[in-house]
């Protein structure tokens, strides 16, 4: 365990003893290791290609809400595929939370002033939330923000402040692309701390260093661990070296559950994905019909109104 820092505070301290590994305690990859990786990966899906070319020839994208669509109810994710989103105060929060953490990265504000700045950058943007956040209500505007506020001052309070040494990185987008493109995983993480170092030597061993890390301001989810597991396979077929661990930290919580990144750990989240790509593959391909699996979800499924199973748990008195 790292030794405790002045001038924390008791959930900073928590935060920063579970993210932070002494160097000499950081495992050490050869550097083929993810080259093997991949030759697993795409071994697995040598027979899946054809099938991904003929879906989309500029290949078949897969993200953690992908996977854990397709691991749930297959039908609500084939409806939430076709349904249009649209953005709300609820589904803007996190997106202005994570681009106010990200301003927060390489300059001192008040949380006021990074939300503020936070939103004023991303109205700029020519995307669908720019144009959200353009239209929206005074009072739709004023109740983001103060939300947002909430939460980047809950985050300031429970989680060690960020310090440059620690290269953080906020948003960053990941890919991995597998059989000549066929396959896209493709990633974005909230926040990451730290960076992979080679070592040099006859063995050519790369130091893992980075720590990639899911801001969550809702609930917990039962899929908050393999998303992050699916993380850490991106960022090993990406960069070449596996993360030192990967995270998810509660907002509200003012808590991290982490895991450090093994072997191990990527082969289950490879097994999982390989697996997750040909549920997907003979869903998108009419090979069958998608599953119902009923449960909390059911609440604001766009289908539920026509799902025999998801009725009868909506209605079931002790729901």
């Amino acid at each position: 365990m790292a030794e405790t820092a002045p001038g924390l505070l008791p959930a900073q301290q928590a935060a920063l003893h579970a993210i932070r590994t002494p160097a000499e305690h950081r495992p050490t990859y050869p550097a083929g290791f993810a080259n093997e990786l991949r030759n697993d990966a795409e071994a697995a899906l040598t027979e899946l290609v054809d099938a991904a070319r003929s879906l989309d020839s500029r290949g078949v994208w897969i993200s953690k809400r992908d996977l854990a669509g397709v691991f749930g109810c297959e039908a609500r994710h084939l409806a939430d595929a076709d349904t249009p989103f649209e953005w709300s105060v609820p589904t803007a929060r996190g997106t202005v939370l994570h681009k106010a953490v990200e301003l927060s990265t390489h300059r001192r504000f008040e949380p006021e002033d990074a939300v503020d700045a936070a939103l004023e950058r991303l109205v700029a943007d020519d995307d669908s939330l720019g144009s959200f956040l353009a239209r929206a209500s005074a009072g739709e505007l004023a109740d983001l923000t103060a939300n947002c506020v909430a939460l980047l001052t809950r985050f300031g309070e429970t989680f060690p402040p960020m310090q440059r040494a620690w290269r953080p990185a906020a948003e960053v987008r990941a890919r991995a692309r597998l059989c000549g493109g066929a396959f896209v995983l493709n990633g974005k993480y909230d926040l990451t701390l730290g960076s992979p170092a080679p070592l040099g030597g006859p063995d050519g061993l790369q130091r893992a260093g980075k720590v990639i890390i899911d801001l969550k301001t809702g609930s917990r989810t039962p899929t908050d661990p393999e998303d992050l597991r699916f993380y850490a396979l991106v960022e090993t077929l990406s960069v070449g070296v596996p993360p030192l661990g990967i995270g998810s930290f509660y907002v509200a919580e003012g808590r991290i559950e982490h895991e450090a990144v093994t072997a191990g750990v990527l082969d289950s989240a490879l097994r999982r994905t390989v697996d997750g790509i040909g549920r997907l593959i003979s869903l998108r391909t009419d090979r069958r019909e998608a599953r119902r699996v009923p449960g909390p979800p059911c609440r604001w499924c766009p289908i539920s109104a026509d799902c025999e199973p998801g009725q009868a748990w909506l209605s079931d008195p002790d729901d």
